[in-house]
């Protein structure tokens, strides 16, 4: 109803700060999720995002104290989830306690197998991908190169594919263009950058278009480009989008293009329309 314009968006965060630590996991899962989807709509917006990610890792963070990093016996399947959660959401959030620890596990899990039990390994490994300097994204390409298990190398290579840092994010959009990761994985790594740059990506890939085409099927590349660019949050995309269906895509193929620049154009909206009633409402309330 908030995201809609039917009532103050800024309402969710009273009821979010209000929901007792010990309230069932999925409840606060969804709590977890709403408050990322709202932090993904301050991007780019510098101290703004800086004061939402204060109130909501002040949020989260006795949550998270309560479940711990360790799974306790006899823990109930929901718990485990909501760990999981609660570390993904923590660290989108830029919380340091967590990235932190998560750095300590992955370290640690060269000598100590229990660092990173397989519950939470590819959460651990999320974490330290999402905020790697380069020292660590070499690491874990060097870990992707040499894993003979051919899940968890695709997983390897995706994660090299999610840093937020646009640099690293560019390291990983060249490499998807070699030999190495295979085509699969080269189109997938592409859609990774996606997650957290989808300009970058979309301009990559339309830039790169006969290269990235042998990567993907050719029955799946009217939804392929369009599915890049579609967590932009800049207006332009739009026009970009519908002067490369013009010149590439059918009209009878059109319409992931379609879905892609109307989700676009929510999305700005509610960034120009309902963060003000939530950046109100951190002013009042101390966020």
């Amino acid at each position: 109803l908030g995201m809609a314009g039917l009532q103050p968006a800024s309402d969710y965060l009273d009821l979010a700060k209000r929901v007792p630590v010990d309230a069932d996991p999925q409840i606060w899962g969804d709590v977890a999720d709403s408050l990322r989807g709202l932090d993904r709509y301050y991007d780019g917006t510098g101290e703004r995002q800086a004061r939402f990610r204060k109130f909501a890792v002040a949020t989260l963070r006795p949550v998270m104290a309560r479940v711990g990093w360790d799974a306790k016996p006899g823990e109930a399947d929901p718990v485990a989830i909501q760990r999981t959660d609660l570390i993904a959401a923590l660290s989108q959030l830029g919380d340091e306690q967590v990235i932190a620890e998560a750095r300590r596990r992955f370290a640690a899990s060269e000598t100590d197998p229990n660092a990173m039990p397989a519950a939470l390994r590819r959460t651990i490994l999320g974490v330290v991908a999402v905020h790697a300097d380069n020292a660590t994204w070499d690491k874990l390409h060097t870990m992707a190169k040499n894993e003979k298990t051919p899940l968890v190398r695709d997983q390897l290579y995706t994660m090299l594919s999610i840093s937020e840092d646009p640099a690293i994010a560019q390291k990983a959009l060249d490499l998807a263009l070699t030999d190495e990761p295979g085509e699969t994985n080269s189109a997938g790594m592409i859609a990774a950058v996606a997650g957290d740059h989808p300009d970058m990506a979309f301009d990559f890939a339309t830039t790169h278009r006969d290269e990235v085409g042998k990567r993907v099927d050719t029955t799946s590349s009217s939804r392929y480009y369009p599915g890049l660019a579609n967590g932009s949050l800049d207006p332009a995309m739009v026009g970009k989008l519908r002067a490369y269906a013009d010149k590439y895509i059918s009209a009878s193929s059109r319409r992931p293009t379609e879905t892609a620049i109307a989700t676009i154009e929510y999305r700005t909206k509610v960034k120009r329309e309902r963060l003000p009633a939530i950046d109100a409402w951190l002013e009042k309330h101390g966020g």
